[in-house]
């Protein structure tokens, strides 16, 4: 009765311990998703009813929001003397990258646009208007688009109405129009975490327009290619930028037509060390003091089943706070993987202390000179094999 009576004690010890290891890094982390960004929007248009056929080109749930103001209610027509399909140039710079939200599936991010075609309908005599070029600023600029020919650019991926900061346009006397926004906006797009927290991701800000392909295509020149760019002068907290890439293609719309699509891919790459010590630490230290009290230590069977229960309890918290902090995590990442290790070693440990480890039961084994050669080979593989394999998961996310 006295060996019971402390063994509950013990085990009760154990059990207030996971609650509150367990509370505590909980409310932490829910506290911290309060501050996520979520929106359910629903989305817009023909174009947007087919899912992207790159990878990372968005999700369902986006709205098209128009780049360029709308037209009048007599949408003027195509320019004329121009080759079908009309090429629309395209040239982004990335000023900065405010937030990335994996739960949400978003990013925000500052955008210098810019938009070039030509209508020879707009062409004028540069003597007569004493210029090259005609600018326009703000409102003028609003207006005036709202009664020539646009291409009707949308952003595919923005999860809602961006805020803009700048607008021009500039009518050249040869009819060339040219298109400049600053704005900012956030992005949806869908993260692979199967690597996390080893994870590069690329974050994608998708163009269409609602002209068929064999009206509107997007196109690049060196010069575009050139004045396009993620800019330096900014960091992210736990990221590093890499560049941004081009990728023309074409989806299919519910009208059966062929669309094209642009889309600027920034390349970032998460920094783990922001997530490492918060797992990898406690992950250890629950594993360590049973370790040390049942295969290192000559204690009794019930302090040894006291210990396995207590971490075994605590783990459960540490996998509980896991899935809070990281909602959106795969059985593959290397977390989970990490915590189901956690527990085959743990039920591996009581097994080994209740059966072949147990003074009791030596005669079924062998004797105690075997259970005594067999002991010390599981005091040190047991613990070498939970390296091993967490070393593994972590290599193949890295690879």
């Amino acid at each position: 009765m006295i060996k019971l009576r402390r063994f509950w004690q013990r085990f009760s010890l154990w059990f207030v311990l996971a609650l509150v290891v367990g509370t505590c890094f909980g409310v932490q982390q829910i506290h911290g998703l309060e501050n996520l960004e979520q929106s359910e929007i629903t989305g817009e248009g023909a174009m947007q009813s087919e899912t992207p056929s790159t990878a990372n080109t968005g999700r369902s749930n986006t709205v098209a929001v128009n780049v360029l103001p709308p037209e009048t209610k007599v949408a003027p027509k195509l320019p004329t003397n121009v080759y079908k399909p009309l090429n629309v140039n395209v040239a982004l710079v990335v000023s900065q990258i405010g937030k990335i939200t994996d739960a949400a599936g978003t990013f925000t991010a500052d955008l210098d646009l810019r938009l070039k075609w030509r209508n020879p309908d707009q062409a004028f005599d540069s003597k007569v208007i004493g210029s090259g070029e005609q600018i326009f600023i703000g409102e003028e600029a609003t207006s005036k688009l709202a009664k020539i020919w646009q291409p009707k650019v949308t952003f595919q991926n923005l999860a809602d109405k961006p805020r803009e900061q700048e607008l021009q346009l500039i009518v050249s006397a040869n009819g060339e129009v040219t298109y400049l926004q600053r704005l900012t906006g956030t992005f949806q797009t869908s993260y692979k975490l199967n690597n996390f927290p080893f994870d590069e991701q690329v974050l994608p800000i998708a163009l269409v327009t609602k002209y068929d392909k064999e009206t509107v295509n997007f196109w690049q020149d060196q010069q575009d290619i050139d004045f396009s760019r993620v800019g330096t002068n900014f960091s992210l907290t736990g990221w590093y930028i890499g560049k941004m890439n081009f990728v023309l293609d074409q989806f299919k719309g519910l009208d059966a037509n062929f669309y094209s699509r642009i889309q600027g891919q920034i390349e970032v790459k998460r920094n783990p060390i922001g997530h490492i010590p918060g797992v990898f630490i406690p992950f250890f230290l629950v594993l360590l003091v049973p370790t040390i009290i049942t295969l290192w230590i000559n204690s009794d069977l019930d302090k040894k089943i006291g210990a396995w229960s207590g971490s075994i309890l605590t783990m459960v918290a540490l996998s509980f706070t896991i899935s809070v902090r990281y909602p959106t995590l795969s059985i593959e990442s290397v977390f989970p993987q990490m915590i189901w290790l956690g527990f085959v070693f743990q039920f591996l440990g009581l097994t080994f202390n209740t059966t072949v480890m147990n003074p009791n039961l030596e005669k079924f084994f062998g004797g105690k000179y075997i259970v005594a050669e067999v002991s010390n080979f599981i005091r040190w593989s047991l613990p070498l094999s939970l390296l091993i394999m967490v070393l593994r998961a972590v290599l193949l996310a890295m690879a």
